[in-house]
Order: C-alpha cells, then structure tokens, then sequence
C-alpha cells in the first residue's frame, strides 16, 4: 500500500467509498471535486488544502484537509474514509499522520475535525491518533506533531 497525493482519475472511487455514509457517488464526485479544485469551500475554510489516497490494487482509503479560521484551528481534518472492508487495520492511522505532516509544511499547529458525537468508532481512530474532545461535535489536536497512532 502506498499513500500520494489524489490525482484526478482517484475521484470516482473516493465517491464510491463515501457514498454509502450520505448521499450518492454523484454528489461526492462533483463535491470532491469541487473541494480539490479549491471551489468547494467549507465555513472558515482558506484556500490551501491537501487530499491524499491510500492505495492497494485500488483507492482505499483518503484523507482530505485545508487551512481554516474555524473555532480558533489553523487547520481542519475534512474528510477521512477507509473502504469498509479494509477497516480496523491502521489506514486510518496512516492517512491521518499523512495529513498531520502537510500541516506540518504549512506550519499549521491546532487541527480540528467535525465528528458526530454518536459516531464511536470515528472518535476513537482520533483520539488514537492524539485528539482530544473540544465539545460534542468536535475533536481537537493542540499540536500536529501528534497527529500520528
């Protein structure tokens, strides 16, 4: 498994990987797009982003992330999704350390990512990885030098 940045040809299947969790591969194709392109642009969010895939045979795997103003953070974690069936075996780990070093070459420090407070098993890869609950929707890393599981 290798992890690079994403490439045009990779979108198609980070749609079809976040797809079954909201919505349909259309809209995450035209969404992922958009963001990439940098005119999709979540509340607070600057400019400057990065997305990333893990692959195998095939994507498995991405992390996307962007400068920001939101809640204090300098950075902010946008997407992370693994194909179910490559779930619990360290790629979410990985992606995230992946992200946590491009802030790092941003000089991006406090990182912040949305996750659904029912959403246990989410809020567990983070805090593996050295995030820290800020209220109930959010987790926070206060250094992305701990961004790593």
């Amino acid at each position: 498994m290798i992890i690079r940045p994403v490439e045009e040809q990779d979108i198609a299947a980070m749609a079809r990987i976040r797809a079954p969790e909201w919505a349909d591969e259309a809209f995450w194709v035209d969404r992922i797009t958009r963001y990439k392109q940098g005119i999709h642009m979540p509340q607070h969010a600057l400019l400057e982003r990065a997305l990333f895939v893990a692959v195998d045979a095939d994507v498995i795997g991405f992390v996307a992330g962007h400068k920001t103003t939101r809640l204090g953070c300098d950075g902010e974690l946008q997407w992370l999704n693994v194909a179910a069936e490559k779930r619990g075996i360290g790629i979410s780990g990985l992606l995230i350390a992946q992200m946590g070093d491009w802030f790092i070459q941003q000089k991006i420090h406090k990182v912040c990512v949305n996750v659904d407070e029912a959403n246990e098993s989410a809020r567990s890869v983070y805090a593996r990885c050295g995030a820290h609950a800020l209220n109930d929707h959010w987790m926070l890393w206060h250094d992305t030098h701990d961004m790593h599981p």
